[in-house]
């Protein structure tokens, strides 16, 4: 039983309560509360609210996983994968399906490269967590079979556009045997355009074990390269060594 039942179960016996009582503005104030909670527990993928939400590895040791979302891109993912083999730093990448298709051969050399491919849905549509079970079953399971065509591997781990999850997510997930993935630390990259503000807000929300999230989709090279060579640096001055997520998360 996930927290989203408990907290759910909690609701129905206290409105049911209010309504016995007659009180309809503790009803109101009752069920106000559960969308604020539930709102909440979509932004912070940390509260595991729907599901066991994968935000944080092993911290024993003093690693991270560094993780880009919405590629390939192929104005930015060839560059910047010729610059985590210059630093000899795996990541992950959590892929868009129809990216993927588009360009076959950029997920291809992600896994070529040694680094992991992550699903990402098929469409990364805004309206994700309105989508019925047929619906995101099906995102899932396009972006799996992209994945085997164009780099004869299917992801493990799956990680919902932007965070957004309910409990449908999971089942979804779960029927395909995808583990989901949230973040430790995200540096808002696809709204902040300042590579020290990405990065020293990385910063902040980094301890050992950390998942970090960037994107290599829809950024521009100029940007993206940059932001990952300071970040790097910054990381590596501190002690950190990097890891691939599932190396990080066993």
């Amino acid at each position: 039983m996930t927290r989203f039942h408990v907290i759910a179960i909690v609701t129905a016996i206290a409105g049911a309560t209010a309504i016995s009582l007659g009180s309809l503005l503790a009803l109101g104030v009752i069920f106000a509360a559960f969308a604020m909670v539930m709102g909440f527990g979509v932004a912070f993928p940390q509260w595991r609210m729907f599901g066991p939400f994968i935000c944080q590895g092993d911290s024993s040791q003093q690693r991270v996983a560094l993780t880009f979302d919405d590629g390939p891109d192929p104005r930015s993912t060839s560059a910047l994968l010729d610059l985590l083999r210059a630093e000899n730093v795996p990541a992950t990448f959590f892929c868009i399906g129809r990216h993927v298709a588009a360009h076959p051969e950029l997920a291809a050399r992600i896994a070529q490269d040694g680094h992991l491919l992550g699903n990402h849905t098929y469409t990364h549509s805004n309206a994700t967590n309105f989508f019925g079970l047929a619906r995101l079953t099906e995102e899932m399971s396009r972006t799996q079979s992209a994945m085997r065509d164009a780099a004869g591997v299917a992801p493990v781990y799956f990680r919902p556009p932007m965070g957004l999850s309910n409990p449908r997510v999971f089942k979804a997930a779960s029927s395909l045997g995808l583990k989901v993935v949230g973040w430790t630390a995200r540096g808002i990259d696809t709204q902040i355009r300042d590579s020290n503000r990405v990065v020293q807000r990385i910063l902040r929300g980094v301890r050992p074990g950390a998942i970090i999230l960037l994107h290599d989709g829809n950024i521009p090279p100029e940007r993206l390269l940059p932001t990952v060579k300071l970040l790097l640096a910054k990381l590596r001055g501190q002690g950190y060594q990097f890891a691939r997520l599932d190396h990080l998360i066993k």
